[in-house]
């Protein structure tokens, strides 16, 4: 059974195939390239910030063979991933990338953010006794049951968040109901190896979807546009 450090050394090696280029450089630094290179007249700062969150994650997981605890360091960088994630949710917002689109490639995206609403918001899974961690295809045998799983369809259900107050705090109730003293409680989280390969497909199809929209880069170069999403 691969234990968590073979994990994040799997991520590693994904990660350092498919989102950083054979020198080194993180894939969004081409962003520069869309707005006339780094030292351009039009450089623009998103080409900095996403290779700075790529760099991020890629330190993380170098140091794979410190990270062994599997409730502190999944934590650790499902919200790493986050990070990016929300970066790449506002540009998407500014350029108002349509739904389908969104969810035909950038899907993982929202896997990632349930999982970190899990985490940041953890509603009443602080009532529950000392809950187990593992995570999916680690093959580990455990040595009791459980009387509750909060898994990928758990987060799903209970963690996505709902425009309507109403639907919100039915299902805030229900997750009460389930959770509220309960022990023999496991958390499996996702197969990271598997998210990873997930995210980069997504964000090397993001950098693509920029360089290759004449559309989309005038919007992310236009100062009234972007002045105005952050200023509502």
């Amino acid at each position: 059974m691969p234990t968590v450090n073979e994990k994040f050394k799997e991520c590693f090696e994904i990660f350092s195939t498919k989102a950083i280029d054979k020198d080194g450089s993180p894939n969004a630094c081409k962003i520069h390239d869309a707005f006339g290179g780094m030292e351009g007249e039009h450089h623009n700062c998103l080409g900095c910030n996403f290779a700075d969150c790529t760099n991020l994650i890629s330190r993380y997981l170098k140091n794979n063979e410190e990270l062994t605890d599997i409730q502190q360091d999944f934590t650790v960088y499902l919200l790493l991933l986050y990070l990016l994630v929300e970066r790449v949710e506002i540009v998407f917002d500014i350029i108002q990338l349509p739904e389908t689109y969104r969810e035909k490639h950038f899907k993982v995206f929202q896997q990632i953010r349930k999982w970190a609403n899990f985490i940041k918001h953890p509603k009443s899974f602080i009532l529950t006794h000392h809950p187990e961690y593992d995570f999916e295809n680690s093959r580990i045998i455990h040595d009791r049951e459980f009387s509750e799983t909060i898994n990928e369809i758990f987060v799903t259900q209970f963690y996505k968040g709902f425009t309507d107050p109403v639907e919100q705090q039915k299902h805030n109730k229900d997750l009460y109901l389930r959770l509220r003293n309960k022990k023999n409680v496991l958390v499996l989280f996702p197969d990271i190896a598997i998210l990873t390969n997930k995210l980069c497909y997504s964000y090397n199809k993001f950098v693509e979807l920029i360089l290759s929209n004449e559309v989309y880069k005038e919007i992310l170069n236009d100062e009234t546009t972007i002045s105005a999403y952050f200023e509502k």
